[in-house]
């Protein structure tokens, strides 16, 4: 994990994968991530899912990110086009 003087940097990837190859991102902003899940899916067809993860980067020096925990996913109604969300 990333360390700055204030202890560990929390970061958040999400996703919303879809035929076009989807949407993702990082950010070490918790609210930030869920919205841009949300907007996403309001753009994708009915039936797409997203989901939120906790990172870190990984110990060992390589440039990627180690999975942490899921934070929540959500999902576009096919029906209502609704986005629903659940925490994990």
């Amino acid at each position: 994990m990333g360390f700055y003087l204030g202890g560990p940097v929390e970061l958040y990837a999400w996703d919303v994968p879809s035929g076009d190859g989807g949407r993702g991102g990082v950010t070490d902003d918790r609210v930030k991530a869920i919205r841009d899940v949300h907007n996403a899916l309001r753009e994708a067809e009915g039936g797409t899912r997203g989901v939120v993860r906790r990172v870190g980067l990984s110990p060992v020096g390589f440039a990627k990110y180690v999975e942490l925990g899921h934070v929540g996913e959500a999902w576009r109604d096919g029906t209502t086009g609704a986005v629903t969300w659940r925490d994990m």
